[in-house]
């Protein structure tokens, strides 16, 4: 069964998307709890993971025309787009943590953590964003 370009595409936002729901939750609950670590670290990480083989056999599954067309220029003008994006929102997350430290308090360790974690969901979730406003 090969899969069609529509098919992979779907695929891909989908675990894209989970995996930058992942990354937001982590980093909500790690401003909630005021603790860098407030469920099992590595879940984030398994999430990118089981979305990179989900997204590879995907791939796999589709002949060849439908994998570039999966991959077209209008898929790398969005993926283009979201990069650009999560990089202001990464780099405005400064000032604003710093206010948000000022006045609650929260520990710098936990702020590390949702940083990080902020940044990969703001470049997944735009990414997700910007697709499925395509489709």
């Amino acid at each position: 069964m090969a899969l069609q370009d529509t098919d992979i595409s779907k695929v891909r936002t989908i675990l894209l998307g989970i995996t930058g729901l992942s990354c937001l939750v982590y980093a909500i609950l790690a401003i909630a709890q005021n603790d860098p670590q407030p469920i099992w670290w590595f879940i984030p990480m398994t999430a990118g993971l089981l979305a990179s083989v989900g997204i590879a056999i995907a791939f796999l599954l589709g002949d060849s025309s439908a994998r570039q067309m999966a991959h077209d220029e209008m898929y790398d003008e969005l993926n283009h787009r979201a990069q650009r994006h999560a990089y202001w929102i990464a780099v405005l997350m400064y000032p604003i943590f710093a206010v948000i430290i000022m006045a609650t308090g929260l520990s710098w360790e936990t702020t590390f953590a949702a940083m990080g974690t902020l940044t990969g969901a703001s470049y997944l979730l735009l990414l997700t964003f910007y697709e499925w406003r395509m489709s």
